[in-house]
């Protein structure tokens, strides 16, 4: 180093805080312009011209929000239990803002105790030669909001799970103009359609249209279906009304009042109002202020393909929880008298006999046979129904001759042939009438001539 002439000793060491920085500048973030959100008809065109207001944006409905299906309510979902969810309530989003139709995409798996609980309870129908699910898949379509909500199903609703058409039900018909289709609400099955396996995954598909009005969500659920048997059983578990408490409302509609109508005659019949049978099941609902009672299973099964949920026989609503069943009816339908009856007639009392028919009681002719026994015992009654059957034979000749005197006045003379005309000329006199019933046959043939009256005898002006 010191041959070379340089000498690192006189070099004067570099300073540490030369390149330090007092107070070093802060970077700003450059800011993106801020975009304004486009008037309604840039984003909808042809929608906004047909009066649709802006559809919310797709981020303000929740992907499952916290809807509440109307399962353990049993008066509009009494003919299942459901058993687990298979799917949680999943809203169906706005997805293409350019149109009104809408469709969306769901996929849900079976677990392999589901699958089992499906396959294990299914069974070949003999009657129709069909696999019955007892355990099914079932898919529902609420709104969202809250409380309990029912079935009801978007306008221009269509369904299809792994790209199979789901059946749904009739679109309700209607008069009103401009009204869009709609369809009952109502739980729909998809086990048919469904891929029982715990490890194939399941397509729904579900189309609908925009609505402003509502938001709509559908859900999945593994249900028990029931039979009206087991509704039966059921209500027949909460417990049968008393007898007595039909004898008391009995006993008050047949209570003498101060007002101006009053029940004077109160009579039930034994047959249902819906199957036209005899009651094996006597139930009312609790809304019902009337004594007729109606069969339970033919009432539960027609709810069960139309769940409409009214008393047959006062048309109001009368849901499942309201349904009971009568000792009363019960008792009556037991009893060996009222086994050949039909209708019943109650007595102020609260209790029961037959009821007068009044075909019968207006038509005597019915006891002939009792007549016929009365008469054959005693000869005067003998003489005396003889005597009746006359008077009553001359009052059928008269009102025989007034019914043939009854003429059609809104006929014209041209529409009566030369044949009518004799008809009418003839029934003109009583006498004629009275021959035209005895002997029909008249109008056809011909006359025979009548001789003339003998002419009245010459007086004697002696005898005077």
């Amino acid at each position: 180093m010191a041959a070379s002439g340089v000498s690192f000793s006189n070099i004067a060491p570099r300073p540490t805080n030369s390149l330090r920085l007092v107070n070093p500048p802060t970077i700003q973030p450059i800011a993106a312009p801020v975009q304004q959100r486009p008037p309604a008809a840039a984003m909808l065109g042809q929608l906004t011209a047909n009066g649709l207001p802006l559809p919310p944006a797709p981020s303000n409905l929740p992907h499952h929000p916290p809807v509440q299906a109307d399962n353990a309510d049993a008066n509009l979902m009494p003919f299942y239990d459901v058993l687990e969810a298979i799917m949680p309530p999943t809203s169906l989003q706005i997805t293409n803002l350019t149109q009104r139709a809408q469709e969306q995409h769901c996929v849900f798996y079976l677990t392999l105790q589901q699958v089992n609980q499906v396959t294990m309870n299914r069974y070949i129908n003999d009657s129709t030669n069909r696999i019955e699910y007892p355990v099914q898949v079932q898919l529902r379509c609420l709104k969202i909001q809250p409380g309990p909500q029912s079935d009801v199903f978007p306008t221009g609703v269509s369904c299809r799970v792994n790209k199979q058409p789901v059946t749904l039900p009739a679109v309700i018909p209607t008069n009103k103009p401009n009204a869009e289709p709609q369809r009952p609400g109502r739980p729909i099955n998809l086990t048919p359609l469904c891929r029982l396996s715990p490890k194939t995954p399941n397509l729904l598909q579900m189309g609908y249209n925009y609505d402003s009005t509502a938001s709509y969500c559908v859900q999945i659920c593994l249900v028990r279906a029931l039979t009206p048997v087991d509704l039966i059983d059921r209500i027949r578990d909460r417990g049968i009304r008393a007898a007595d408490f039909t004898r008391t409302m009995i006993r008050e509609k047949l209570s003498p009042s101060d007002c101006e109508l009053a029940v004077t005659e109160l009579v039930a019949s034994l047959k249902c109002p819906l199957g036209k049978m005899r009651m094996s099941t006597p139930m009312r609902s609790e809304a019902c202020s009337h004594v007729q009672c109606f069969d339970a299973y033919s009432y539960l099964a027609m709810n069960a393909k139309k769940p409409v949920w009214k008393c047959p026989f006062c048309d109001q609503p009368s849901p499942y929880g309201q349904l009971y069943i009568d000792a009363y009816f019960q008792e009556v339908l037991s009893s060996p008298t009222s086994s050949e009856l039909e209708r019943l007639q109650f007595l102020p009392d609260g209790s029961w006999s037959a009821a007068v028919d009044r075909d019968s009681a207006d038509h005597p002719a019915a006891d002939s046979g009792a007549a016929a026994k009365s008469t054959a015992s005693d000869p005067s009654a003998a003489s005396a129904s003889a005597t009746a059957a006359a008077g009553s034979e001359t009052q059928n000749g008269r009102a025989a001759a007034a019914t043939v005197n009854h003429f059609d006045l809104t006929e014209s003379d041209d529409e009566l042939t030369d044949g009518d005309g004799a008809a009418v000329a003839a029934a003109a006199t009583p006498a004629a009438a009275a021959n035209a019933v005895a002997s029909p046959s008249n109008a056809q043939e011909p006359q025979q001539p009548q001789p003339p009256p003998p002419a009245p005898a010459a007086q004697d002006p002696q005898s005077q």
